[in-house]
């Protein structure tokens, strides 16, 4: 049984990704209050799934970027599913008011 906390929604804005030695433009296609999936493009292979993640989320109604630190969960292709694990406060409410503006345009939170 999947266990999911809080909605998500299909979203799609740039996402960077930095892990000490190598950064690397991805896309956000899906994101909640706790988690994210990315689709980086290309498959993905064990070595891409480091213990922590450092984020860089730019949320299109945002002039600056959130800055996260994630875990990978899985990886399935291209895309990899990282729950947040360092976020703080006022960066996960405006994650949540992403999430409104997204719900406002008719996509559907499940």
């Amino acid at each position: 049984m999947e266990r999911r906390s809080g909605f998500r929604a299909r979203t799609d804005f740039s996402v960077q990704a930095m892990n000490g030695y190598w950064a690397s433009q991805a896309r956000a296609i899906e994101v909640s209050c706790t988690g994210i999936v990315l689709d980086r493009g290309r498959e993905l292979s064990e070595r891409d799934m480091p213990f922590l993640i450092d984020l860089e989320l730019r949320l299109p109604e945002r002039n600056r970027p959130i800055r996260v630190k994630a875990r990978p969960v899985r990886r399935e292709g291209s895309h990899q599913v990282l729950r947040f694990i360092d976020i703080s406060a006022v960066d996960r409410l405006n994650l949540a008011e992403h999430l409104d503006v997204l719900m406002a345009r008719g996509v559907q939170l499940h």
